[in-house]
């Protein structure tokens, strides 16, 4: 009777083990996360059998999950970091595709509507900046390259006041009035009805391309793969979220 017992929990645990393994993992940066669980539950209706797990983060500390093998996709928010990830033999090339497109935009409160309409004004007294860590979050390079250039990176440290790893934190430090000043990706500011955008001028700022591509460690490439296609499919719903969906030349790199 022991015996039965001990076979039939060893089938139980084979057959949760089976199941459980129909899974994709994406490593997919938090500024994309609306559009993105939107296609998901897509591809979840129309494939029922395959679960897609996402874990949201910095593009940087994607990167970091990414080395230690974890994960079947990689979509970091800006394409420097897909190629570390390819320089460092994470990502198959061959999938290597532009899902979307987007730019930085400074924020302010209304409050400062009139005081902040370039990036040099934000050196202002009174500014509260918050930007993301450039070491965790692709708006965080991004900022820190574009203040480099205009020679500011250094001179906005005092009016500096929080660093974040995503720039979805950003948002949140915004609402609750911690800053009043930030530097986020231009799609997400819809969701701040009390601010104005302030654009970079055009020598300072360029379009940010949005790779994806499949690990090549993937324990299912072909599902991954499979997904990709689908999700590229379906960049009409970033464009209703504010994404530049048109292809650029560097999807032919």
């Amino acid at each position: 009777m022991a015996g039965l017992i001990l076979f039939l929990l060893l089938v139980a645990a084979t057959i949760t083990s089976c199941g459980g393994d129909k899974k994709i993992v994406s490593l997919t940066a938090a500024g994309l996360k609306e559009p993105f669980l939107e296609v998901v539950g897509l591809y979840r209706k129309k494939n029922p059998k395959w679960e897609v797990e996402t874990v949201f983060a910095g593009s940087g500390s994607l990167l970091v999950k990414l080395e230690n093998h974890l994960g079947d996709l990689y979509i970091p928010a800006a394409y420097s970091y897909m190629e570390e990830a390819l320089k460092r033999g994470l990502i198959d090339p061959k999938t290597v595709r532009i899902l979307a497109y987007h730019k930085p935009v400074i924020v302010v409160s209304k409050a400062l509507a009139g005081k902040v309409k370039s990036v040099y004004d934000l050196t202002k007294e009174g500014i509260r900046l918050g930007i993301a860590d450039p070491r965790e979050a692709a708006i965080g390079r991004v900022t820190k390259r574009i203040l480099q250039k205009a020679g500011l990176w250094e001179k906005l440290r005092k009016n500096t006041v929080v660093r974040t790893p995503t720039v979805n934190q950003l948002l949140l430090y915004l609402k609750g009035g911690q800053i009043n000043a930030a530097i986020i990706w231009k799609e997400l500011a819809y969701k701040l009805p009390n601010a104005v955008v302030v654009e970079f001028p055009p020598n300072l700022v360029e379009v940010e391309p949005i790779p994806v591509g499949v690990a090549i460690f993937s324990k299912h490439p072909k599902e991954a793969y499979g997904f990709e296609e689908f999700l590229l499919r379906q960049r009409s719903i970033f464009k209703r979220f504010g994404f530049e969906v048109e292809e650029r030349k560097k999807e032919t790199d």
